[in-house]
């Protein structure tokens, strides 16, 4: 078994219950981290796409693989822009 097979030394600590992060505030933290997680690989699914579209029309032999690609992205890029508003600070099921 080469290093590159073998799991990396990894141990369990105390739950995050247990650390200062827990409650609401922790929560309101995760929640901002995952949105803005989102709205990052959103603008990064944007950029995948448009750079797609620009390569469907240098390669016209290639167009339709790569607009199909682009459309892809748009979709996921959609998707993370709603996951976004869904971990929004103070949205999301059960808040106000």
């Amino acid at each position: 078994m080469d290093s590159e097979d073998r799991p990396v030394g990894v141990t369990a600590r105390a739950s995050r219950a247990d650390g200062p992060e827990s409650g609401a505030a922790g929560r309101r933290e995760a929640d901002d981290y995952a949105c803005r997680a989102m709205v990052s690989s959103a603008r990064a699914h944007e950029r995948a796409a448009a750079l797609l579209e620009g390569m469907a029309a240098a390669h016209p032999e290639e167009a339709e693989l790569h607009l199909q690609s682009a459309a892809r992205h748009r979709r996921w890029a959609a998707n993370d822009r709603e996951l976004a508003r869904q971990y929004a600070p103070g949205s999301g099921p059960g808040r106000s």
